[in-house]
């Protein structure tokens, strides 16, 4: 079975008039306390509002050790408690501290009771970065599993909602290339190819403002284009077909942003016939429902 991620990007409005003031100074990516002084909105690529569950099974690694299936199972038990699996992963490794199967499902649990709705603030906060020095430690022992590039990009993700604008800044491209490296070592994971799809949609959203200010910051800021996010997310759709409405929906839109309507009609009925699972299903089936509306 698959694994599909669950993504959220949200890249606020930029004050017009913040923006001209910052292009009229020619600051540069190096001077932090423009950098500091810079709305979190601007934080363009880092994925900050990173909103991601993870429904679907992983897929089967060789030579994985006893914990790691073992784990594997009681997650894809939809009645085993989230957190009792993360104190079992916790367990195992403390047990067996440089196995990789279990340090990366010890990060993705971390994730999920930190977006838990009975999960603090405070400890959503701590169980983030706990999942960022977890996951550092898988990436330390090894630059070849797929799995690691994957959790690492997405906590890094996540860690945007407790840094700086010039630390988000910097993690979104650090943040792609462990995407595109997992995309690497394992390209029929169709959750990288979705995540890259949502990075690719957030460059080309950008107007011409934002992408003025980035060039600032950067020197060469990022290019994308909705083309690019679609082919993403197509090979996503590709890998593992029918089976996630959010992303169905999201295909939809991006049609809709191409002006391609008939297409984006097709996608938006795609995503209303999948079945609706967890409570991000209902809220995309929402969504679908009223996107249908102004085709």
């Amino acid at each position: 079975m698959l694994c599909i991620v669950r993504l959220h990007r949200s890249v606020r409005a930029f004050p017009r008039q913040q923006l001209a003031s910052l292009l009229r100074s020619g600051s540069s990516f190096t001077h932090p306390a423009r950098l500091q002084s810079t709305p979190r909105s601007l934080a363009l690529l880092s994925l900050s509002a990173l909103a991601l569950s993870s429904a679907f099974c992983a897929p089967k690694l060789p030579m994985e050790s006893a914990d790691a299936v073992k784990a594997e199972e009681l997650y894809n038990d939809n009645a085993f408690d989230r957190r009792e699996l993360l104190n079992k992963l916790k367990e195992m490794h403390a047990a067996h501290p440089e196995d990789v199967g279990v340090i990366w499902r010890l990060t993705r649990a971390a994730y999920d009771v930190s977006n838990l709705k009975a999960t603090s603030a405070d400890e959503k906060k701590e169980l983030t970065y706990y999942a960022r020095d977890v996951i550092q430690k898988g990436l330390d022992l090894t630059k070849d599993v797929a799995q690691v590039h994957n959790w690492y990009g997405i906590i890094l993700s996540s860690i945007g909602d407790y840094e700086g604008s010039k630390v988000s800044i910097a993690n979104s491209y650090v943040i792609k290339s462990h995407w595109e490296k997992a995309v690497e070592l394992n390209p029929s994971n169709p959750t990288p190819y979705y995540l890259l799809g949502r990075w690719c949609i957030a460059i080309a959203d950008l107007s011409w403002l934002e992408r003025k200010a980035a060039a600032v910051l950067f020197g060469t800021p990022p290019e994308s284009s909705y083309d690019e996010a679609l082919s993403f997310l197509l090979k996503s759709e590709e890998l593992a077909p029918d089976s996630w409405k959010k992303r169905s929906l999201l295909i939809a839109q991006v049609y809709q942003k191409k002006k391609e309507y008939a297409t984006a009609k097709e996608w938006v009925n795609k995503a209303l016939a999948i079945s609706i699972g967890a409570e991000e299903d209902e809220i995309a089936h929402e969504e679908a429902q009223a996107l249908l509306t102004k085709l």
